[in-house]
């Protein structure tokens, strides 16, 4: 699609479309990480907080990260390690 037949599309959207692109645009469309269930590995936690695997060890540990249960292994929620990122980790 070509940036003229974008432009028709946008100008011919529904005002909810419209809101939805606003939300969009202003950075007020965020996913709530509460309502994010998605697991990550320890080692996957480790990559994106930029930590060692044993000290992702040491915050499950200290209940710092929650962690599950999963088919006899651990994984940590996404939303904790959100959290923890933004510094609202109990």
């Amino acid at each position: 699609m070509n940036e003229k037949e974008r432009m028709l599309k946008l100008l011919a959207a529904s005002p909810a479309t419209l809101a939805a692109v606003d939300a969009v645009l202003t950075g007020t469309d965020k996913k709530k990480a509460d309502d994010d269930c998605r697991l990550v590995t320890f080692v996957e936690a480790a990559k994106r907080l930029n930590l060692s695997r044993p000290t992702i060890y040491r915050l499950v540990k200290n209940r710092r990260l929650e962690s599950v249960a999963l088919d006899g292994t651990r994984r940590i929620r996404l939303k904790s390690l959100v959290a923890f990122a933004d510094g609202t980790a109990a």
